[in-house]
């Protein structure tokens, strides 16, 4: 009879749990498909492609780079954990490792896609003097790939190497496109609008280089004054992030038994609720001191 009552009572709990699925199938349905944009969010392939080539580091597969930031984030929470004995600082290692790697990058990518900007502009600049003097557009990136300014020389000399030496054109501008879509540049992207359109639809260059020059120079001055602006407040984000472990580590290392209360159950819900609390003042922070970024045309879209 126990037995019988046994099997009663589970195939009860199988058919509840059946209709509660059949109830909430859709709403789980819609749950998944959040999760999955939150994980797309999160690792942002696109974005970090983008981000590596800004930063002239566009010979790393997006997901090597992934993948080594993500383990030594992870390295480090296991290293954090078992050093300190407690789980709340691994988490918290893991997370600011993983932010840390990701604003050395956003470094490198500033400074490297300054400097980029700068030669490009010089460029542009010496293709208006060669076009003054009569010269087509097609003379003008060659000259470039020649005896342009050189960090812009191997751009355009990719450009011409795949367009070809004297037939320029739309063989140009399919070249320009593909580079475009490798150094993934804005001020580049308006460059490439405007040859292409010169190549495709006709209208004199000159002009639209001109206002390029004009409205890029002003872009690029704007830029700096706002960077010497955040300064201060971006050393304070990098202080607030390792000032932290180095108080944390200094104790581990003179007073260990300091620490021995936040080992506890109770400890460690107060240790989390503090860093919770740091985390949300850090993330203002981040927020202030994050620097506008100039949006990208999509030629393709553009053309259609």
């Amino acid at each position: 009879m126990g037995a019988a009552r046994t099997l009663l009572v589970a195939g009860a709990l199988v058919g509840a749990l059946l209709c509660v699925g059949v109830i909430v199938a859709g709403d789980l349905r819609v749950g998944l498909r959040w999760v999955r944009r939150r994980l797309a969010m999160a690792l942002r392939p696109e974005t970090v492609r983008v981000a590596l080539a800004q930063a002239g580091l566009d010979s790393i597969p997006t997901e090597v780079w992934i993948l080594l930031r993500a383990g030594g984030a992870l390295l480090a929470g296991v290293v954090a954990w078992a050093w300190f004995g407690l789980p709340v600082l691994g988490l918290v290692a893991f997370v600011i490792t993983y932010h840390l790697a990701g604003v050395a990058l956003e470094a490198k990518r500033r400074g490297f896609e300054s400097r980029r900007q700068q030669a490009l502009l010089e460029a542009v600049r010496h293709g208006i003097a060669v076009m003054s003097r009569a010269g087509s557009a097609t003379q003008m990136l060659e000259a470039l790939a020649e005896s342009g300014p050189y960090e812009a020389r191997r751009i355009f000399r990719e450009v011409v190497a795949a367009g070809g030496y004297g037939p320029g054109g739309t063989a140009f501008a399919e070249a320009l496109d593909r580079v475009r879509d490798r150094i993934a540049d804005p001020l580049f992207d308006d460059l490439a609008l405007g040859l292409s359109l010169h190549w495709r639809r006709g209208g004199k260059l000159v002009p639209a280089l001109e206002a390029l020059v004009a409205d890029w120079s002003e872009t690029l001055r704007l830029q700096a004054e706002a960077k010497a602006m955040r300064s201060g407040v971006e050393a304070s984000v990098i202080l607030l992030a390792f000032l932290p472990f180095i108080f944390l580590v200094t104790l581990q290392l003179l007073a260990p038994a300091l620490l021995g209360p936040f080992r506890s159950a109770a400890g460690e819900v107060v240790f989390g609720l503090a860093v919770a609390w740091m985390a949300l003042g850090y993330g203002v922070l981040q927020r202030m001191s994050e620097p506008p970024r100039e949006s990208r045309l999509r030629l393709r879209e553009v053309g259609e």
